[in-house]
């Protein structure tokens, strides 16, 4: 059996002796007589680095578990503080492997993705920017804290975030509304915090570009986040596609959908709303919804049910929301334990579910990838490729639905599709957002809520906001912590969706295959493009031309049958 992750010993990895040894392996591949000398410089490196990141990504693990914890408080500034540095020589490093006059051997040694993710990480960091980047890890901190922090009125308690989210989608309309009043009151009353935090990024990562030679932050932020085989312009297509046939689709849903709820038009506080009389949540305790898991994965694969028995063991996934802890849900992985962990909120809705299914997705990935010993340049894929091994295990679930939702499965499986269609619009609009917001970094914190306004007109006008305070001047968008914290990465559950749905599709007619498909994909890791990938799998890719034309149609068309 695995360690328990609770009694896992952590000491401080020392940054500082991290930073000598990038140091020196600069040196040796500048002194190195081959291309394998190199190589083996770099394996070497990459093994001190696991060590290093397993010690990080425990700490992070248990400051986000509760932020008042001041042990793990501390760890966490010590990193936010001493990792860019690092950030800084490593980049030193991969800047000696590509000036090395056997860099071209060495491409014949390494996958060609290798090399651009090399290629991309000396364009985004050099000591220049150290101070900056030290500057806007505290200013993510600083967010974190708030929103875990932040208390909400609710019948005379007070309750989290995560239990807000939880109320916004109750099968009471009222209580729906209610729960976005609040949520946007609360808001408002922290706007000035919000706005300072966010205005404050916006200015350290302009400037990190600038001093990087880029225009703007945009280029640099696609690159940071390993956007290195597509860009803005492959964005655009998709973003175009999805203006061009999934917001008129989505909008004759929604006009058949308000029918059915019995409104006229479809409220923010409906818009997750799916089933007349409410959305369907599942049955059981937090503890019994693990356990139906647990029936689920060894049913459909041996593989899968083994691992989520080790993780279950091992203590390795945190779904209880509770004060102190940050929102949201993710995965990461403990490189030299061999184990991802799993960080979530369950709140008592579909979302719980979600929740076991996206984030296990995650995990079983990265487990394979350590285990394929998958180059640490590509491990589990770029965002996109690893956001479809968490989307596409959502979908492959669908079958499973009777475990969590008893004799309504079908219903449940017309919300779990349903949604992710529906989120194809959303997730066009943060990223897009992002995209104009640094392209002009000198917006007022006013003209940033009225350019997000502008953009849910465009993408969702079947969304009225109008009676939600704060929300209805452009403040959604303060809550989506991704915008904070990991800007640009939120296209990639865009391009993922697309793939994922596809997965769905081919298993309401052959689960079978989807899941064979599923697992091979899996497998490769990062080791090829997205568009490689979905070639293989036998779908489309997201930037191939009309990609969303037939889609759209086989989901409409799917949605219609479940009705």
């Amino acid at each position: 059996m695995a360690i328990k992750i609770s009694e896992a010993e952590y000491r401080r990895a020392d940054v500082a002796e991290a930073i000598a040894d990038c140091e020196k392996a600069a040196q040796g591949v500048r002194d190195a007589s081959s291309a394998q000398e190199i190589a083996d410089i770099r394996a070497e490196l990459n093994a001190k680095r696991r060590a290093l990141s397993t010690m990080c990504v425990l700490a992070y693990f248990r400051h986000t578990l509760d932020v008042n914890d001041k042990f793990y408080a501390a760890e966490q500034d010590y990193y936010d503080g001493a990792l860019p540095e690092l950030s800084a020589k490593s980049a030193e490093f991969n800047r000696a492997v590509i000036n090395s006059p056997h860099a071209k051997e060495l491409e014949k040694l390494l996958n060609p993705i290798v090399m651009e993710n090399i290629r991309a990480s000396v364009r985004v960091m050099s000591d220049d920017i150290i101070d900056d980047c030290v500057e806007e890890n505290k200013l993510v901190t600083e967010y974190d804290k708030l929103m875990a922090t932040l208390k909400f009125p609710w019948n005379g308690a007070s309750v989290p975030i995560s239990a807000i989210h939880g109320y916004g989608k109750d099968k009471d309309r009222a209580v729906r509304k209610k729960a976005f009043a609040t949520l946007g009151e609360t808001l408002e009353g922290v706007k000035d915090k919000l706005d300072g935090i966010y205005d404050k990024l916006v200015k350290v990562r302009t400037r990190m570009a600038k001093k990087l030679g880029f225009d703007n932050f945009v280029e640099m932020g696609d690159l940071r986040i390993g956007h290195v085989v597509y860009g803005r312009e492959q964005i655009e297509v998709f973003r175009n596609s999805v203006l061009n046939d999934v917001v008129p689709t989505l909008s004759r849903l929604k006009k058949s959908l308000a029918k059915k709820l019995g409104v006229e038009r479809i409220h923010l506080y409906d818009n997750d709303n799916y089933l007349a009389g409410g959305n369907i949540d599942p049955t059981g305790s937090a503890e019994q919804l693990v356990a139906a898991a647990q029936v689920m994965y060894d049913d459909m694969h041996p593989a899968l049910g083994a691992f989520f028995k080790e993780m279950c063991e091992a203590e390795a996934i945190d779904y209880i929301a509770r004060d102190g802890k940050t929102l949201g849900g993710y995965c990461d992985m403990l490189q030299d334990l061999g184990l991802p962990v799993i960080f979530a909120n369950f709140n008592g809705t579909m979302d719980d579910v979600g929740v076991l299914t996206h984030e296990f997705g995650h995990a079983y990935a990265f487990k394979r990838a350590h285990d394929n010993d998958i180059d640490d340049d590509l491990g589990v894929g770029g965002m996109e490729t690893a956001e479809t091994h968490s989307m596409g295990m959502e979908a492959l679930c669908n079958k499973y639905n009777s475990l969590f939702y008893g004799n309504r499965a079908r219903e449940a499986t017309y919300q779990q599709i349903f949604d992710a269609f529906d989120f194809l619009a959303y997730g066009v609009i943060v990223d897009y957002f992002q995209e104009l917001v640094y392209s002009k970094p000198d917006m007022t914190p006013a003209e940033r809520k009225t350019l997000w306004l502008d953009l849910e007109r465009e993408y969702r006008p079947y969304v009225d906001m109008t009676d939600i305070p704060y929300i209805n001047i452009g403040g959604r968008w303060q809550y989506q912590k991704h915008i904070y914290e990991v800007p640009f990465y939120y296209i990639d559950y865009c391009l993922s969706t697309c793939l994922a749905l596809q997965f769905g599709e081919l298993a309401a007619v052959d689960h079978a295959e989807a899941l064979k498909r599923y697992m091979v994909f899996v497998e490769a890791g990062g080791s090829k493009t997205v568009d490689e990938l979905a070639h293989d799998a036998g779908f489309f890719s997201p930037f191939d031309n009309d990609a969303l034309k037939k889609l759209c149609a086989d989901v409409e068309k799917h949605l219609t049958l479940l009705e």
